[in-house]
This record gives C-alpha cells, sequence and structure tokens, in this order.
C-alpha cells in the first residue's frame, strides 16, 4: 500500500541522514583538531574533498525532502564555513561567509543532480526513458516547452518528495532553451547559472 509504502521510505531516508550526518561530523571534528590553523585554501580544499562528498550521497536520488533533514544537513556545511574562515562570532553572517568561499546551497546541488541524473535518462537512455517517464497529459504552446513529460501522481507527500516526481515536475519548469540543450555538460552549466542567478 501506499502508506506501508511511504513509512518504509521514510525509515530508509532517516537511516541514510543518520550515517550521512555522523560520518561528516567526525570528519568535520577531525579536521577541526587538526587543520585549524591551515590557510584558508587548504581548508576549504579539504572540505570539498573529505566532508562534501559525504553530506552528497547518492545525491541524484536520495535529496530529503524534510525540512528537518535538509536543515541538519545544511547546518554541517554552515559550521564548515565557519571552521573554514575560522569565524565563529554568533553575530556572523554564516550565508555571507559560503558566498565568499562560493559554496552554495547543498539542497541546490542537490536538485542540480537530480536534474542533470534526469537529463541524462531523457536524452541519452532510451531504455530508462521508456521504462520510467511518460508522455504529458498536455503541453501548452504557450506556456510548456517540447520535453515536457508526465509526473507521477500520489497520495502520499513521502512519493511526491521522491526523485522521480520531484524532478519531473521541476523539470517541466526549466526554460525552454535549456531543456532543449542535450550536451550534458552544457546542461549543467547552464541550470546552474540559472538557478544561481535566481532570486
Amino acid at each position: 500500500s501506499h502508506f506501508v509504502t511511504s513509512e518504509r521510505s521514510d525509515i530508509i531516508s532517516g537511516n541514510c541522514f543518520n550515517k550521512v550526518n555522523t560520518r561528516a561530523n567526525c570528519m568535520l571534528g577531525y579536521l577541526k583538531r587538526n587543520f585549524s590553523l591551515a590557510p584558508i585554501s587548504l581548508k576549504l580544499i579539504l572540505y570539498k574533498t573529505l566532508i562534501r562528498p559525504k553530506l552528497e550521497y547518492a545525491a541524484s536520488i536520495w535529496d530529503p525532502g524534510h525540512d528537518t533533514l535538509i536543515t541538519a544537513l545544511e547546518s554541517i556545511q554552515n559550521r564548515s564555513a565557519r571552521f573554514i574562515l575560522s569565524n565563529y562570532h554568533r553575530t556572523a553572517s554564516v550565508t555571507s561567509m559560503k558566498n565568499s568561499l562560493c559554496l552554495p546551497l547543498l539542497s541546490l546541488r542537490r536538485k542540480i543532480s537530480r536534474l542533470c541524473l534526469f537529463h541524462k535518462m531523457y536524452f541519452h537512455n532510451p531504455l530508462l526513458r521508456n521504462r520510467m517517464i511518460t508522455p504529458p497529459f498536455y503541453i501548452s504552446s504557450r506556456l510548456d516547452h517540447q520535453h515536457k513529460v508526465g509526473v507521477p501522481s500520489s497520495f502520499t507527500t513521502t512519493f511526491q518528495s521522491s526523485f522521480l516526481p520531484r524532478t519531473a515536475e521541476e523539470w517541466n519548469h526549466l526554460p525552454g532553451l535549456i531543456a532543449t540543450i542535450t550536451d550534458t555538460n552544457l546542461f549543467r552549466n547552464s541550470i546552474t547559472s540559472y538557478f544561481s542567478s535566481d532570486p
């Protein structure tokens, strides 16, 4: 049933988060103990190499929809930014710190990762496209781009926030000029610029 599926998905998501959270926190603690006096450039490299990959474990398909999980993951990046800049003042803006280090929100990076995977399925994997992506019920020549897809529906919020329905909805809202790009690298660069400039 949908309820059982939803409940099981919540458990899996919670277990996945606990592992990610524990490993990332342990690594941040290790870096704080051993590299507190290192230059900013080195600490930034250490974060991008040793901590952020842990926070982005299976990011293309595991993108938690719960606000508490999203906030908890971002809080590790926030503490990492303070560590990198050695700025632990309570009134200091962590957002400004992350901007100065060119560290976008992890939720944005996960969104881009999901859309890139969806893009590969749509344009470069006919087998997966035929199995997982459905045609839309209707395409508006005024509002929709030509690559609009069907969005799976469900009565559970857990399924709606899972990879396929969530990403299909976001795919449908991309500008037509971006949705028609077939090159994977150009697509990634284009949506990164698009979302980064989005207010």
